[in-house]
């Protein structure tokens, strides 16, 4: 029987679709008839006409993860590998792994003896064991741990031989997630060490069970970006620099770019970002740019693009609204028959809002912890629950009306 465990090793989970909390300002529902009928003009939809998205230049891209974790490490060779990745580990615990391991590996004759007598060692002497320390020093020490101790404690280990090593996160089918390594010996290898088996990265068919979502290195990086492979896509994970408008890239040495879904903060001049047909997704279990784009008033969406949309600074996947720049002031939705709980939530900018006609219904806690939030326009026929807003500003009032674009 395979083992594995759920690894998938992300640190913080936002999305705009949370729990609602306990907030301070409570706004009840208006009154059933508004006293008036009000025309609201100059509120239309962001747009931009003159939108720049990247340019389709043809970049391949892959229906198999592990396919395209296999090309896009050969393309991007070795020298990707330059430290531990993710792993935790003293000097002192790395310095006393190294020590066992030269003792270990002393009578090898080459880089591929190293490396399977290693690898026999950690899958023979470690017993899959729930609810220890996985970081690769209790594990080494205690002989013990799942499938994320194997993985570390292989990393390190071969490491500390100069063997070239990456961890990798995802799916073991049909079992659940699981954790193993890359090794690069004249040629790389995908390495199993819980499950004692090792394949060639060549040959994708040879180990279809296991099925990458994240690696834990850089795969490539140019004068603008940094990309890795993250949630089963090659993806934007810094940009080092920009102007006020960013043009999300269509593709990086030959592989189409599907994923922005950055951990590092985006340059203070972006207030634009331009979102090509290419991009299938700003993250799944976090959405990077809630956290790491600060200064972005308008995000605006490709009309070729198949997996999402933009409209009234909002971007939608699904018919749900999916990122919303965290400094834009006016929000537009779009006609839903139903804006459901936290449509909007924690919002420190926005001051305000706008219903469109059609939307029949606005659900308690719509709109919730957003501080600033004074007006929402609202046409008559809608219907809004009490706590529909939840948390605004103490000056909040509706007005009722239709908007004249």
């Amino acid at each position: 029987m395979k083992q594995s465990c759920i690894t998938y090793p992300l640190c913080l989970f936002f999305a705009l679709c949370l729990s609602c909390g306990e907030s301070q300002h409570e706004v009840p529902a208006p009154p059933e008839k508004p006293e008036a009928s009000t025309i609201i003009e100059g509120i239309n939809p962001i747009v931009n006409p003159n939108a720049a998205f990247a340019e389709d230049d043809g970049a391949i891209t892959y229906d198999s993860p592990a396919k395209l974790v296999a090309d896009l490490l050969t393309k991007a060779g070795p020298e990707i590998i330059k430290g531990l990745g993710y792993i935790h580990i003293s000097e002192k615990e790395y310095k006393d792994i190294k020590e066992f391991t030269d003792q270990l590996v002393e009578e090898a004759e080459n880089p591929f003896d190293v490396y399977g007598t290693i690898f026999k060692w950690v899958a023979t002497n470690v017993k899959y064991t729930n609810g220890v320390n996985n970081d690769p020093y209790p594990v080494f020490k205690n002989r013990q741990g799942v499938c994320q101790g194997y993985a570390n404690l292989l990393s390190v280990m071969l490491h500390s031989q100069n063997i070239p090593v990456s961890i990798a996160n995802g799916m073991l089918n049909p079992v659940g997630g699981h954790a193993w390594n890359y090794v690069y010996i004249d040629r790389w290898y995908v390495s199993d060490p819980t499950n004692n088996g090792y394949f060639l990265m060549s040959d994708p068919s040879s180990y279809a069970h296991l099925i990458p979502l994240q690696l834990d290195v850089n795969l490539f990086e140019d004068e603008l970006f940094v990309f890795n492979f993250n949630e089963g896509h090659l993806n934007i994970r810094e940009v080092k620099e920009s102007g006020k408008q960013l043009i999300v890239p269509f593709s990086i040495n030959g592989f189409q770019v599907t994923s922005f879904n950055p951990d590092a903060e985006l340059p203070s001049a972006v207030e634009e970002i331009y979102i090509g047909k290419n991009i299938q997704t700003l993250g799944e279990s976090l959405v990077g740019l809630n956290i790491h784009a600060p200064s972005v008033r308008h995000a605006f969406v490709d009309t070729e693009n198949k997996k999402m949309e933009s409209y009234g600074q909002v971007v939608y996947r699904n018919s749900f609204t999916y990122y919303v720049p965290a400094s834009a002031t006016t929000i537009q939705f779009k006609n839903y028959a139903t804006l459901g709980k936290n449509i909007l939530k924690d919002h420190a900018k926005v001051e305000t809002i706008v219903i469109q006609p059609g939307t029949k219904k606005l659900e308690a806690y719509a709109f919730e912890d957003c501080p600033n939030l004074k007006r929402a326009y609202i046409p008559e026929e809608t219907t809004v629950d009490a706590n529909a807003f939840y948390g605004v500003h103490s000056d909040f009032k509706i007005i009722r009306g239709i908007v004249k674009n």
